[in-house]
């Protein structure tokens, strides 16, 4: 009866452990399926998550500005002093604008995506960038770059083992767009 009783609980944990396997194992390719799609916080989908999301603190994004004198480069997040500096001193509405453009970079490190990269490209455009920013860079027209001229790139500094280094790799890129 014992024997019999053992065998019976013995069958069942094998058919148990089997059903969590597969559930397992089909929750993984769902979750890399959310990362890729979505943006997926540390604990959505019970936890899984928190494997696939990005380091964005050691992320930066610079705007790239080509001119007729050459290319700009300017960091947008993390603020250099300059860009601070540029800001504190521009007008209540143009220093709005500035510190929403600085918002919607540091939002967009977190997962850059090329429908956020438009619209963040539109909004840059429309800025007429102080010398101290871009140097001797000057737009090939008017007093503004054109959207086609800007390129928006993400950075992710990552520790390398073998070298003892850190490195600083783009993550994500995307050229200029037509303006809307």
């Amino acid at each position: 009866m014992l024997r019999k009783s053992l065998d019976w609980i013995g069958l069942r944990a094998n058919l148990f452990v089997t059903i969590l396997a597969v559930l397992v194992a089909v929750n993984v390719p769902f979750q890399v399926y959310l990362h890729k799609t979505t943006p997926l916080l540390a604990w959505k989908g019970g936890g899984f998550g928190m494997y696939t999301e990005p380091h964005a603190e050691d992320r930066a994004v610079w705007l790239h500005l080509e001119g007729k004198d050459g290319t700009a480069f300017v960091q947008l997040w993390p603020e250099t002093p300059a860009f601070v500096e540029w800001r504190e001193a521009a007008r209540v509405s143009g220093g709005a604008y500035l510190a929403a453009l600085t918002k919607n970079a540091e939002r967009f490190r977190f997962y850059p995506r090329d429908v956020q990269a438009a619209r963040l490209i539109n909004q840059l455009s429309r800025v007429r960038w102080p010398e101290a920013l871009i140097g001797q860079v000057t737009p090939e027209s008017d007093s503004v770059f054109k959207p086609d001229r800007l390129t928006l790139e993400v950075y992710e500094n990552r520790f390398d083992l073998e070298s003892n280094t850190v490195t600083r790799e783009s993550v994500f890129k995307y050229s200029g767009v037509r303006a809307e």
